[in-house]
Parts: C-alpha cells; structure tokens; sequence
C-alpha cells in the first residue's frame, strides 16, 4: 500500500462528497445553473496573494475563471473545496480552448485572508501559476458575495459561506452558478463551452 499525501487524501474526499450529494439536495439554492442575463460584478480593489493590489475585473478579465469563496482560517468545506479546484486545475490543463481557463479563489475574510495566509491555502492544493487568490475589503465582502449568489440576504457568518462555484466568460460577465460542492466534471464541462 502506498502513502498518501494531504493533497490526495483532500482530493479523494471532496470527489467522494460531491458524487455522493446529488443537486436536489441543493434545491433551496434556486440560484445554480445559467445566469442569465449576464452579471457584471462591480469592479472593486482586491489584493492577490503577491500583496499586488489588482482589481477584480481585470483579474476575470485575463480568461474563462471560475471562482470560488473561501476563507484560510476554514478547517471544514474550505479544504474541500480547495481540492476541487486542484482537481479542475489538473484536468483543465489538458483542455485546448480558445481563451485561458483561470481559477481565483476569494477570500472573505479580511482580516485573516492576507497576502501569506494566502499564497500558503494556495501550495497546500499546489495552485498553479493559473490559479490566484484574492482578499477584499471587509466594505466589499458582502456585496461581493450577494452579487455571485444573486440573491438579496446572505448568512451574517463566513463560517456559513457558500460551496459554489461562479464561472465567468472572457469579458468578465458571470454566466453560470453551481449548486454547493458541484462536480468537477460539471466545473471543467462549463469552462470548456465558455472557452470556446
């Protein structure tokens, strides 16, 4: 038998969770599928895991991204779904598309989120050079987050965050939100149509 690492261990798990959770399961969401019309976030400062201050619309601008909430300090689904993006990252690498597939993970809290706490969340799924992370502003947090959910209130808690993924075309507009904790297949097969 041979020794798994951390990062295999987090990947069997969370591909294990989320084959095991069907989408009904989901349903209070209402809000997964297509979005339609298209959403433009608004373009706010964030600060990407070098310490370089950015903006998010010219990060969803450099291809096809999807996104997902986290926070460093999680110790429950957060780890999860760091190993889904790892697994997304893996098999989106042998995808040819037309524009770049791009991940970025968007830390919620500001406080704990920092450029360090940052760049370690990302080696420990060993992140890619395609693959950043963000902190906002804690004026941003929630208005950031009630505009990829698409819905008016979200729970005061970070702790109770959400396990979707939001993936945006090329020109930054969001056109698709999963159900919690979706498939990787269901990721991959959205960014292949929005890299076309």
């Amino acid at each position: 038998m041979t020794a798994w690492t951390r990062r295999e261990i987090l990947r069997a798990t969370a591909l294990a969770v989320t084959a095991a959770v069907s989408a009904k399961a989901y349903a209070q969401h209402g809000n997964m599928g297509p979005v339609s019309p298209p959403v433009r976030l608004t373009d706010i400062p964030v600060v990407d895991q070098t310490g370089t201050p950015r903006t998010l619309e010219a990060l969803l601008s450099e291809g096809v991204t999807a996104v997902q909430t986290i926070y460093t300090g999680c110790s429950s689904v957060c780890p999860l779904q760091g190993a889904l993006f790892g697994a997304v990252q893996d098999r989106m690498l042998q995808a040819r598309t037309r524009y770049p597939v791009r991940l970025l993970s968007i830390g919620i809290d500001p406080f704990g989120d920092l450029p360090s706490a940052l760049r370690e969340w990302l080696a420990r799924f060993n992140a890619g050079p395609r693959w950043n992370a963000v902190t906002l502003a804690s004026d941003d947090v929630d208005r950031t987050r009630t505009e990829l959910a698409g819905r008016p209130t979200l729970p005061r808690s970070i702790a109770d965050h959400s396990t979707q993924v939001y993936c945006f075309d090329h020109d930054a507009m969001l056109r698709w939100r999963s159900a919690d904790l979706p498939r990787v297949e269901e990721v991959c097969d959205v960014l292949g149509v929005l890299g076309v």
